[in-house]
């Protein structure tokens, strides 16, 4: 009987030990589990930080990408550019009276039509091309560009489903007969607040022979409001003067609506020259572009005052001369 007690006792001694061991296991299993749990857990916190992260900065990337090219389009539009107006979807005609004086020019009066009506029942790719005597850009230089015509028909051969890029061919008229061409745009995004525009326009006159503009525009949003814009066009051609470039540099500021009205000022200094039969520079310009949204919003008013310094011909002296442009302009629908 003694023996069965000591056996008895040795088991159950065997039994607490055991027991004892197994919670002991279980318990440092059960912290490892928790510690790999809780390692996985901010695993998974950090993955879904930087993923939300990451979307943040993607949607603050194309945020800024949409209010950099919507302030482009709304300076090109405002402004009426001619190039952004022909490539809209939607028909849109300007009807301007322009009073051009300068002190050493005289005056000029002239009432001009630009802009572009669609042409439904060609399945919306051909367009009524009206030029007006505006150059593309903001600052007067290519009035005059052989490579355009005034009036003239547009045809969308291809365009990006970006929109980056567009390829149309033009037929225009002249004295000499049809002026077939074919004009190449490319848009893109250096950063999220630059913008490189390039087209390059081509264009064949029975009578002049063949014509080429290429242009480079560059704008760069420095506020909600305001953008600087670089503009480069050169025109090269069988009776031109060698190149005829013009170059400008400005800042454009939008004002603040006041009564539903919109209002812009555009300061820029410029430059335009020749490289044959002597390489010049005929005129160097400072102006300040003021137009204005007044009474309806089909009327813009417009005043711009720029000071020149030229020279007619290479080796004589260059003069200023003070120049104003004012300008009435309807919006005849858009």
């Amino acid at each position: 009987m003694k023996t069965v007690r000591v056996i008895g006792g040795l088991l159950l001694s065997v039994c607490i030990a055991l027991n004892a061991h197994a919670q002991e296991t279980e318990q440092r299993e059960q912290s490892s589990n928790d510690g790999a749990s809780s390692e996985l857990q901010s695993e998974n916190i950090s993955a879904l930080a930087r993923d939300r992260a990451e979307r943040w900065v993607d949607s603050s990337h194309r945020f800024a990408t949409d209010q950099t090219m919507a302030l482009t389009r709304w300076v090109d539009g405002f402004f009426g550019d001619i190039e952004g107006d022909a490539e809209m979807a939607e028909s849109r005609l300007r009807l301007k009276v322009t009073s051009d004086w300068d002190e050493r020019l005289g005056t000029e009066t002239r009432v001009s039509i630009g802009g572009k009506v669609n042409l439904p029942q060609l399945a919306d790719r051909v367009d009524l091309v009206f030029r007006g005597d505006d150059p593309d850009e903001l600052v007067p230089g290519d009035e005059d560009d052989p490579s355009q015509s005034q009036v003239g028909l547009q045809v969308l051969l291809d365009e990006s489903t970006t929109g980056n890029q567009r390829i149309d061919f033009t037929v225009g008229l002249s004295s000499s007969g049809p002026k077939p061409g074919i004009k190449y745009r490319y848009q893109s995004l250096w950063t999220p607040k630059t913008i490189f525009r390039f087209s390059q326009r081509a264009q064949y006159d029975f009578g002049d022979g063949a014509y080429a503009t290429t242009k480079l525009d560059i704008d760069h949003e420095i506020s909600a409001r305001s953008l600087v814009r670089s503009q480069t066009r050169m025109l090269y051609g069988e009776e031109s003067e060698g190149v005829e470039w013009s170059s400008t540099l400005g800042v454009v500021r939008q004002w603040a609506v006041a009564d539903g009205f919109e209002r812009a000022a555009y300061l820029y200094v410029g430059a335009k020259g020749y490289t044959e039969p002597n390489s010049y520079t005929e005129n160097y310009q400072l102006g300040l572009r003021l137009r204005a949204q007044a009474l309806r919003e089909f009327l813009f008013f417009e005043i711009e005052p720029t000071l020149n310094r030229r020279i007619d011909t290479p080796g004589l002296a260059r003069e200023n001369a003070w120049g104003v442009i004012a300008r009435v302009e309807f919006l005849l629908f858009d």
